[in-house]
């Protein structure tokens, strides 16, 4: 007579797991290095977009596709700034 278990291996069962879990991180690893390689050709293929524009205003005197009125104004100064309100620091109050 063959003795047949009536439940399954609980180590055949933790075996399984583990293999899953290496086949889930495996595919996320996987993933991530293919969504990287993806990010830099397209951080690449922008930063060479960019250097052919900055070729090109070298070479013809204006930058390619602006405008004569197109410049960049200085931030403003802060509030406060000026120096005539007395002593102008970070605090949390107090005395």
């Amino acid at each position: 007579m063959t003795f047949s278990p009536t439940h399954p291996d609980p180590y055949q069962q933790r075996r399984q797991g583990r293999r899953r879990v290496r086949a889930v991180t495996a595919s996320l690893a996987a993933a991530a290095a293919v969504g990287t390689g993806a990010l830099a050709i397209g951080l690449a293929d922008q930063s060479g977009t960019a250097q052919a524009a900055t070729t090109d205003s070298t070479t013809t005197g204006s930058p390619t596709g602006s405008t004569s009125g197109d410049s960049i104004a200085p931030a403003p100064q802060a509030p406060g700034s000026s120096g005539s309100s007395g002593s102008v620091h970070a605090s949390s109050g107090g005395s």
